[in-house]
């Protein structure tokens, strides 16, 4: 049977859920010998009460955040051996992964069951509810 899984699309936003998620994926790539992407979107701030400047301030600030996250994660997958690439986009998260996804064809996406902003649509976060029910492949969510 042919290896379905040659990339496995990670969504990570610091999260606990997603740290156990990487883990998750790493066991699933070193099993696969698939190519590990990991994702982490910025959020795009559409709160009318905030200025451009402001919305601009905290757009970077989160930016930085997400950078220096995924700084850690590239050190922690620097130990294990299989290609790997960290990823960071601007945009909706669901939407951004979605999109990442289909345009890599990978073959599943694994994200964490909530994130960390807090917003959760019944038992699941809302975010990683959007990816399950419009994805175009497997999605693993990791609680």
């Amino acid at each position: 049977m042919k290896n379905s899984i040659r990339k496995i699309l990670l969504a990570h936003d610091g999260s606990r859920d997603s740290n156990r998620a990487l883990k998750m994926a790493v066991e699933i790539a070193l099993r696969f010998d698939a190519a590990l992407y990991v994702l982490s979107v910025v959020p795009e701030l559409y709160l009318t009460e905030l200025t451009d400047f402001d919305r601009q301030r905290i757009t970077e600030a989160l930016t930085e955040e997400t950078n220096k996250a995924m700084e850690k994660v590239r050190k922690s997958l620097a130990s294990h051996p299989i290609e790997h690439k960290t990823l960071v986009r601007q945009g909706d998260p669901a939407e951004t992964i979605l999109d990442t996804a289909k345009k890599m064809k990978v073959g599943l996406i694994v994200t964490g069951s909530h994130g960390r902003h807090g917003a959760t649509k019944f038992l699941l976060g809302s975010v990683s509810s959007k990816v399950l029910d419009h994805a175009h492949c497997p999605v693993l969510v990791v609680k």
